[in-house]
């Protein structure tokens, strides 16, 4: 137990225990959650104050809390993410086997690229490093390109604004001039390409999710060494591939019209 309580942050923890009590009550007073958690009254409003700024709790018109915006837009994202991994699951396995290349599923997140699942060929001796739940960037990556690419331009200037474009091999792109000539040729052709730009003898051809709407949903991609992708035919057989398996995708998630 002294093992789990010596890395708590005592206010986090303390703010944490605040949003459980709404698990159990849609509203409760200042009174009520003092009560209850037995807090110093001035530590409780800091705590209140900082939930309610951050619109992770809300007052209503007699002053009682209620849980804020927030909360609900971080449990759409979960929904989303958990859509997603159900819709695409079972034809990411199907994918990785019959390529012997390493499937994904990523979203743009927080401005970099969240791996939301992942399946490895049943028979390859070669395992990517690549996890579930992990972020990688965007400007470098095939899955991350390709969402770019049907990102507006906005949310890539801000993207380089704040991360830049880093070069992680010899061939990543790092001008921006012709970054956006790379996004402009990848919306072109409907897929974006890899090649060793973030680990070396990496390769990766990625491909948009788009829903319904024709908006930007998620993107997918298989991954590979650059032996796997000697040759055009090669290439162009695992990119038939995935857009198949992106159509599946995209009908069980009724993104179809």
């Amino acid at each position: 137990m002294e093992m789990e309580t010596k890395y708590t942050v005592d206010t986090i923890q303390k703010g944490i225990n605040v949003l459980n009590l709404f698990k159990n009550h849609s509203k409760l007073s200042f009174t009520d959650i003092q009560k209850t958690l037995k807090y110093n009254k001035s530590t409780l409003f800091r705590i209140l104050y900082t939930l309610e700024k951050n619109q992770y709790l809300s007052k209503d018109k007699h002053g009682r809390y209620e849980l804020g915006l927030n909360i609900f837009i971080l449990g759409n994202q979960l929904s989303r993410i958990g859509k997603l991994k159900r819709g695409s699951e079972a034809y990411l396995r199907e994918l990785a086997e019959e390529t012997n290349l390493t499937s994904h599923i990523g979203i743009l997140e927080e401005m970099q690229v969240l791996i939301i699942e992942k399946y490895d060929p049943s028979n390859s001796s070669i395992k990517m490093v690549s996890r579930v739940g992990r972020s990688v960037p965007a400007h470098c990556t095939g899955q991350g390109k390709a969402l770019l690419a049907y990102s507006s331009r906005k949310i890539v200037e801000k993207i380089i604004k704040n991360y830049g474009l880093q070069s992680y091999t010899a061939n990543t792109i790092t001008q921006v001039d012709e970054f956006f000539k790379e996004l402009e040729k990848i919306k072109e052709q409907g897929y974006a390409i890899d090649n060793s730009e973030h680990e070396k003898n990496i390769h990766c051809i990625a491909l948009p999710i788009l829903n319904e709407f024709n908006e930007l949903e998620a993107a997918i991609s298989i991954t590979g060494m650059i032996m796997d992708f000697l040759d055009e035919e090669t290439v162009n057989k695992n990119i038939k591939l995935l857009q198949k398996t992106r159509d599946k995708i995209r009908e069980r998630m009724n993104y179809v019209k």
